[in-house]
């Protein structure tokens, strides 16, 4: 039953989003479903890297992550290679990877925001930044990354 109402409610919230990743101001029920997986437990990683933590393995955070970025989560996973210690702070989560030998080019940053309960991820790729949201804020941390320049 749990796992029918699991594809219900995932279906839903891949239906409700638009192509910019940002979930639309009416879809509010998809955003409470993807709050369902609790994050905190992020908490414990400060100053681990990502791959050792399997960041991007089977758990509450990846389960949003699919969410959001449906395909293009596929594309991180894939690309995400060279990797900074996660750093939490200003009770926010960070953890940046990049390309193997373009990090300059593409490079990745997710974040997540504890306070408000909400996940953004930064794609550049070659350049270009697409940036995907929960609840189709901004977050100060996505927009330093963002206006970096390597």
């Amino acid at each position: 039953m749990s796992k029918i109402l699991f594809f219900i409610l995932s279906f839903q919230f891949l239906y409700c989003s638009n192509s910019s990743g940002k979930i639309k101001e009416s879809d509010s029920n998809a955003f409470k479903t993807i709050q369902y997986y609790p994050l905190s437990y992020l908490k414990k990683y400060n100053g681990q890297y990502p791959q050792k933590t399997k960041l991007l393995g089977n758990n509450p955070l990846t389960k949003r992550l699919k969410m959001l970025m449906k395909s293009r989560y596929n594309y991180l996973v894939k690309t995400w290679a060279v990797e900074t210690p996660i750093e939490i702070k200003n009770n926010m989560f960070s953890a940046w990877g990049c390309q193997q030998h373009n990090c300059s080019n593409t490079n990745f940053i997710i974040v997540v925001d504890f306070t408000k309960n909400v996940v953004y991820v930064g794609i550049r790729e070659e350049e270009k930044i697409k940036i995907y949201s929960e609840d189709g804020t901004g977050n100060i941390e996505i927009n330093k990354w963002a206006n970096r320049k390597e």
